[in-house]
C-alpha cells in the first residue's frame, strides 16, 4: 500500500521538516503551494529553532485541512513551561529546550486545546495502517537517532508516513542529508523511532480538505 504524496526536500536552514511535511498535506489534498518561509512565518518558527507539533496544527485547519493531534502525552502539562519540560524529558530536555521559542509553543498550546483537535491517546500502528488505507496522512514525529541506530540524545524529525507492507513502513525523508521519497526502513525500527521518549507517540492525522 503506497499513497502518492508530493515530496518536498528540507531545503532551507535544515530545521524545517514539520514545514516540510506541511507542504506535502497541502499540495496533496488542496493543491496549495506555499514556501517554507511563509510557513516559518504562519507558525512561528525563527531560524535556527525547532517547531513543535503544536504549532502545525492550527496552521493546517486554518487553512483548510481537517486535522486530529493525538499523543500518548497530556497538552495540558506543557503549559508549566520549562519545569515541566524538564521533569518529563530529564537529559534530553536542555536540548529540546535550546531549540524551542516557548512563548510561540505555549501560544499554539493553547489554541489546540481551545479549537479541539487534540485527544490524548496512543493510536496502534494498525490504526495507522488503516487510516492510510484511506486516504489520510499520517505526519509522524520520530527520534531520527533511533531511526537510523545512532546513539545519542533525543534528534527530533518529522515525516509523512506514506505507505507500509507486512515488514516496513515507508516514508518521506526530506532530509537535509539524503533526501528520498518513500523511503523504505524496518516497520519495527520505525515504531521504536515514534515510541522514543520526545516523540511521544506523537502523530497529526490528515484526514482530507475541509467540506
Amino acid at each position: 500500500m503506497l499513497l502518492q504524496v508530493p515530496f518536498y526536500e528540507n531545503s532551507g536552514d535544515g530545521n524545517q521538516c514539520m514545514q516540510v511535511a506541511m507542504q506535502s498535506a497541502l499540495k496533496h489534498f488542496l493543491d496549495k503551494e506555499i514556501s517554507l518561509e511563509e510557513l516559518d512565518r504562519l507558525t512561528g518558527r525563527e531560524t535556527g529553532l525547532w517547531t513543535w507539533t503544536s504549532q502545525i496544527v492550527t496552521v493546517l485547519h486554518d487553512l483548510g485541512l481537517k486535522v486530529k493531534f493525538y499523543s500518548k502525552l497530556d497538552l495540558e502539562p506543557f503549559l508549566q513551561g520549562e519545569p515541566f519540560i524538564r521533569k518529563q524529558y530529564g537529559k534530553d530536555a536542555d536540548k529540546i529546550l535550546k531549540f524551542s521559542n516557548l512563548p510561540v509553543v505555549m501560544e499554539a498550546i493553547k489554541r489546540v486545546l481551545r479549537q479541539g483537535l487534540f485527544e490524548k491517546r496512543k493510536l496502534s500502528f494498525g490504526e495507522v495502517e488503516s487510516h492510510i488505507e484511506q486516504g489520510r496522512l499520517p505526519l509522524m514525529l520520530i527520534d531520527h537517532n533511533k531511526l537510523v541506530g545512532k546513539e545519542g540524545l533525543y534528534q527530533g524529525h518529522f515525516v509523512i508516513v506514506t505507505g507500509f507492507d507486512n515488514p516496513s513502513v515507508f516514508y518521506h525523508e526530506p532530509g537535509p542529508k539524503n533526501p528520498e521519497a518513500n523511503k523504505k526502513v524496518p516497520k519495527q525500527t520505525f515504531i521504536e523511532a515514534w515510541n522514543a521518549n520526545g516523540a511521544d507517540n506523537t502523530i497529526v492525522l490528515v484526514l482530507g480538505k475541509m467540506d
